[in-house]
């Protein structure tokens, strides 16, 4: 490629990434008022590796086994046997001044999971990935408001299958398809009462995905994936339970649903440079048709009612890949990216919400494996009105045969 054409190339990657990043006002964090959305954002597609995550969560920065369920097609991009897990640590804290001295209060709490574990193996124009993630988490920490304490604890576990074809030299096409399976326990617990009231949620949702990718050339690599609506079963158990005797009262059993938006989203890839790549992803969320199936006065606090508004999510990111001397074949990978994820919920003031990041990290690429750690950041400052804020770090390692 001509010197001219990269340079071109090169403008254009930081002018995309430029106009991700210019949008980013209005930093706020999530809200806790519905306790069925996932800590940090109700836009969640699923699992990045560590090393895409650090790239803004890319879905086309670092295909494998996590990708496969992002976009189904992306598995042609890679070759051989693939063996992919990794873990995060989840940092969640608050502040609020809503306590009897009217003094700012801080609330956090930390937890460590494994996130995912998948393999993925071709044969000839034929890619096959299964794995076991852990999109969403729905741990809070315990905030005090004036007369009681709210604590919870959940998680949604991803069992999925993807399967991908490359259709012509340039293009392919993947689907997968996922079972996911949850709970959410809900606690609350009044300062001023005789009582504590308990939630129990059991959530359940198979997930479909249809993948497209475009290789244009040895420089540009395009994608589009699909999520079609969803419905997601809630099997709904809350009851009070009486301090001093320890009786359980009012309990109330439901049923329900919710159904969750379809989500469209373009990717791109751009190789500047041998050793500098920019990545893109654009996301549609239609909540809009979102809607819940139920009892529309218990279920709504858990998840929005129809929040009346779609969402557009930007991420970018680059790749600055060194190679290491002693071996030619390896190299270290020096990233960093951007998110602006707006929500469609508003804070207590009424103020539309959106959460915005950062994200940086290190990969080591060896010739049969990937070692890559990440970390993503809030950029808002924290408030004093019981928001809640997160921070995630990943690591995790690579198998490639």
């Amino acid at each position: 490629m001509s010197e001219k054409r990269k340079r071109r190339y090169f403008f254009h990657g930081v002018m995309a990434v430029s106009l991700i990043l210019f949008p980013a006002t209005n930093l706020l964090a999530q809200s806790d008022v519905y306790f069925g959305h996932p800590l940090g954002s109700t836009n969640i597609l699923g699992i990045y590796s560590p090393l895409a995550a650090a790239a803004g969560e890319t879905i086309l920065s670092f295909p494998g086994p996590q990708a496969a369920f992002l976009n189904p097609a992306s598995m042609t991009l890679t070759s051989g046997f693939n063996l992919a897990v990794s873990t995060r640590l989840s940092h969640a804290y608050a502040r609020n001044i809503y306590n009897y001295d009217d003094q700012v209060a801080s609330y956090k709490r930390t937890t460590f999971y494994p996130e995912f574990a998948g393999l993925m193996a071709g044969n000839g124009k034929w890619r096959i990935a299964v794995a076991y993630s852990l999109p969403e988490e729905y741990n809070r920490p315990k905030i005090f408001n004036y007369n009681n304490f709210d604590e919870q604890d959940g998680k949604l576990h991803n069992f999925g299958l993807s399967v991908a074809r490359k259709v012509t030299d340039k293009v392919s096409i993947g689907l997968s398809a996922a079972y996911r399976t949850g709970q959410i326990n809900h606690t609350r617990y009044y300062d001023s009462s005789q009582e504590n009231r308990y939630w129990d949620v059991d959530i359940h949702s198979f997930i479909f995905d249809f993948g497209l990718i475009w290789e244009v050339n040895q420089t540009v690599t395009l994608g589009l994936a699909l999520r079609p609506p969803y419905k997601m079963t809630i099997k709904y158990y809350s009851y009070g339970e009486l301090l001093e005797t320890g009786d359980i009262i009012n309990t109330q059993r439901i049923k329900g649903s919710y159904r969750f938006p379809l989500v469209l989203t373009a990717s791109s890839r751009i190789k500047v440079l041998d050793n500098l790549s920019f990545f893109s992803d654009i996301s549609y969320w239609d909540w809009s048709s979102s809607q819940i199936g139920g009892d529309l006065q218990l279920l709504s606090e858990i998840y929005t009612p129809n929040p009346g508004k779609d969402i557009v999510k930007f991420s970018g990111g680059l790749d600055y890949a060194l190679k290491i001397q002693s071996n030619l074949e390896n190299k270290l990978h020096i990233l960093a990216g951007y998110i602006h994820d707006p929500q469609i919920y508003r804070s207590w003031q009424g103020n539309r919400m959106a959460n915005d990041y950062v994200t940086f990290g290190l990969g080591l690429e060896l010739k049969k494996f990937q070692i890559g750690a990440s970390a993503r950041l809030p950029l808002a400052a924290v408030d004093e009105y019981g928001h809640i804020y997160s921070s995630r770090f990943q690591f995790g390692i690579g198998l490639i045969l």
